[in-house]
């Protein structure tokens, strides 16, 4: 969120729902949820401004399914086409230091870690890309043609991404979920070459976390925050 928008309190998106604007709903679990459209979005850095704790793209491809398998008390599901085009990294950042502050010291790990991890799971899991290719000028072209045919393709491009973060008082835990066709991870973060084209965003996420782990066949990567501790007078969350 930027300045502009902190300063006014409630983001674009936050005073379109207060105002009975957008449909905003209470789930069966109690959080607020947001419904938007991805494709026909202009601007998405105030989605998960409050009271909206859950936000979800209607542009996805089943945008419900698997909800109930990721305990979140912040979560945004968005298309493959609407990671690509909009900054949702920094919207989940943004949203987790408003609402719990303590985190702010870790902001750039977090959107560093957040980033590698969506990243992936644009490329390599919805989008089905093979990053090896770009180890080459010839690779590089076809990996870059084969990723625009397949944004412009319904079938991968509504593919889901889900950002989902949940907190206590000593930990964050951020999960990221493709539908992808899954990988095998490595179960130890071996080294990989500077000059690399694939495999060096585990090790980088491994090295600014506390703990990750995989499942669901490799499309969901776990990654654990140790939060500082709480100051005088400073909210739980």
């Amino acid at each position: 969120m930027n300045r502009t928008a902190g300063k006014r309190g409630l983001g674009r998106f936050g005073r379109l729902a207060a105002a009975g604007l957008l449909p905003l709903r209470t789930d069966e679990y109690g959080h607020c949820v947001v419904l938007f459209e991805g494709g026909g979005t202009a601007d998405a850095e105030d989605i998960l401004s409050p009271p909206a704790s859950w936000a979800i793209d209607l542009d996805c491809s089943s945008p419900h399914e698997g909800l109930e398998r990721l305990p979140a008390r912040l979560l945004l599901r968005a298309s493959t086409l609407a990671t690509v085009s909009h900054d949702l990294v920094g919207v989940m950042v943004a949203a987790l230091v408003q609402r719990l502050p303590r985190v702010e010291p870790l902001a750039m790990d977090l959107r560093l870690t957040l980033q590698e991890a969506v990243s992936n799971a644009v490329m390599h899991g919805n989008l089905c890309l093979d990053g090896r290719l770009r180890g080459s000028r010839e690779g590089l072209s076809l990996f870059t043609q084969t990723m625009q045919q397949r944004l412009a393709d319904p079938r991968y491009a509504r593919r889901p991404v889900t950002i989902a973060a949940d907190w206590n008082q000593s930990h964050l835990v951020i999960r990221v979920e493709d539908r992808g066709r899954g990988f095998q991870p490595p179960a130890i973060s071996l080294p990989v070459a500077p000059q690399a084209c694939s495999g060096r965003g585990i090790g980088q996420i491994r090295a600014l976390c506390q703990r990750v782990s995989f499942s669901r066949h490799g499309r969901r990567i776990s990654m654990r925050f140790s939060l500082p501790p709480l100051t005088e007078g400073q909210p739980t969350s």
